[in-house]
């Protein structure tokens, strides 16, 4: 499918307004103008590292890239050509960015994709509730005692649909885990890390295994649009968690988006056709979503559940221009692309936004928007604001998790991969104002940051300031105070979280 939204120079917003007295004939049209909750989408990448996406190309600089990337990429093709492709696989995702908020200093609560999610659905650390990494989730799920979002906005009188990846629930347990017991009305999906993009064997739809059909983001892309088009009178929330691009990115994409992409490099172009089919989603959403005359009503989000994993098939740019991975805490990890579009007396769009946020702040911030009055137990904040306005603050920020060598490219003495999902060494951070203090366990050290002056974490500047590490340090302590022992994960590397 060819992306038609920007046909014009004008772009989605102002051809609303310029179609807006046709819009006023149609009938459908007519039902989402009286509707005033705004429609909630929700676009939730896999894996996805910061200079993945073309909107973050002006801070993710060849100057940064990650070393050790760069050495394995160089030997395969030209890193400006991985540039290249970057820029080219994301044309919906760049121009809602450029028409809403791009926010630069976004951070999910966790490196790794269970608890970033589980975050996500609650607006709550996970670590409150036991959950601090995969383990954790396989162990127990998502505490049925935690209150899914969803069902604040069904509360509310919303349709609500989960379509794509799910893992939030205790493997075949009887809990009520399901996203049809979450507040969800309709799912179409899978509750696992990852599936295969073609011939996956675990799809269901509403509880109803079904059968795999063609490539797997088109078939996610296609049940949203049935889900938009079902009913037109009701505000909704799709919540679109694409496996995109987790692996196994084995297999070429389908021609319309592969032909694109043509270097020779398999990981290369599988990679980038795979990006760039997520992206054609999103087109195809947002397309149908001005057809049918709701887009003027419609908040659109999106963001990565976490960092690029170092290894193949994830090239340059991957998490650039910060240090670390998926599973880590570094910022390669935990700091993800967000973008907020929407109805302009919502969003001012048009602009970047400094402020530190999280992922938590995305369904209380749309919950906001719809009227919705948010529970009091939430550590995600309204971001209305700050869509509507520039307004920055000082935001703390706080992650307890792990150093994980599996996802990065620490090898031990024969070369292999170390194995440590689930019994990596804990490391601890906090995100104040303009400081990034962090503590790594295994080493006992900890390291402090001006994210003004230093964004790549180059300079150790710990010495020279030890009133604001000790003070983060006791920030740190009253929040970990607060949390639950972990679910799965090995107490005795959970006990290394501490401060005594």
């Amino acid at each position: 499918m060819k992306l038609t939204i920007k046909n014009t120079s004008m772009g989605i917003r102002a051809s609303l307004r310029w179609s807006a007295m046709g819009l006023l004939l149609i009938s459908s049209s007519a039902i989402a103008a009286q509707q005033t909750q705004p429609n909630v989408v929700v676009v939730l990448a896999d894996d996805m590292g910061f200079g993945h996406v073309a909107m973050n190309l002006d801070l993710a600089t060849a100057e940064s890239y990650n070393p050790q990337n760069l050495k394995r990429d160089s030997a395969r093709h030209a890193p400006a050509l991985a540039r290249e492709y970057a820029q080219k696989a994301t044309p919906m995702l760049t121009q809602l960015a450029s028409e809403g908020v791009r926010f630069t200093n976004a951070y999910v609560p966790s490196p790794l994709c269970g608890p970033s999610r589980a975050a996500l659905m609650t607006g709550r650390y996970p670590q409150r509730f036991g959950v601090y990494n995969n383990a954790d989730v396989k162990a127990a799920g998502l505490p049925v005692t935690e209150n899914v979002l969803a069902n604040d906005f069904r509360n509310a009188g919303y349709r609500t649909a989960a379509i794509g990846k799910w893992h939030l629930t205790k493997g075949k347990s009887e809990l009520p885990q399901h996203p049809l017991d979450r507040g969800f009305d309709y799912f179409f999906g899978f509750d696992r890390s990852g599936t295969p993009y073609y011939g996956s064997k675990i799809l269901e739809e509403n509880r109803k295994p079904v059968k795999a059909e063609g490539y797997l983001t088109d078939q996610l892309t296609d049940h949203a649009l049935e889900f938009i088009n079902s009913d037109k009178t009701k505000p909704f929330l799709l919540y679109m968690a694409y496996n995109a691009v987790h692996g196994p990115l084995n297999k070429p994409a389908p021609k319309e988006y592969q032909q694109h992409f043509n270097s020779g490099d398999r990981y290369l172009d599988y990679f980038y056709a795979y990006l760039y089919a997520l992206d054609q989603g999103v087109a195809k959403i947002v397309k149908q979503l001005e057809k049918n005359g709701q887009l003027d009503n419609t908040i659109i989000m999106f963001l990565s559940d976490n960092g690029a994993p170092g290894g193949k098939p994830f090239p340059l740019p991957s998490n650039a221009p910060f240090t670390g991975y998926k599973g880590q805490v570094w910022q390669g990890g935990t700091r993800v692309p967000v973008m907020v579009w929407g109805p302009e007396h919502l969003v001012k769009g048009g602009r970047v936004d400094e402020s530190v946020i999280s992922s938590m702040d995305l369904l209380p911030t749309a919950l906001a928007a719809a009227g919705v009055s948010l529970p009091a137990n939430l550590d995600g904040q309204n971001l209305l604001p700050k869509l509507k306005q520039a307004k920055d603050d000082n935001r703390q920020l706080f992650w307890a998790s792990q150093l994980s060598h599996h996802w990065g490219f620490i090898r031990n003495a024969k070369g292999r991969k170390i194995e440590d999902k689930s019994t990596a060494e804990p490391a601890w951070a906090v995100r104040s104002d303009n400081w990034m203090l962090r503590y790594w366990a295994d080493s006992q050290s900890t390291e402090l940051f001006d994210m003004n002056s230093d964004h790549g974490e180059k300079q150790d500047i710990a010495s020279k300031h030890p009133a604001v590490v000790k003070q983060l340090t006791a920030d740190y302590k009253v929040w970990f105070d607060t949390l639950a022992k972990p679910a799965g994960w090995q107490e005795s590397y959970w006990e290394k979280l501490q401060v005594k």
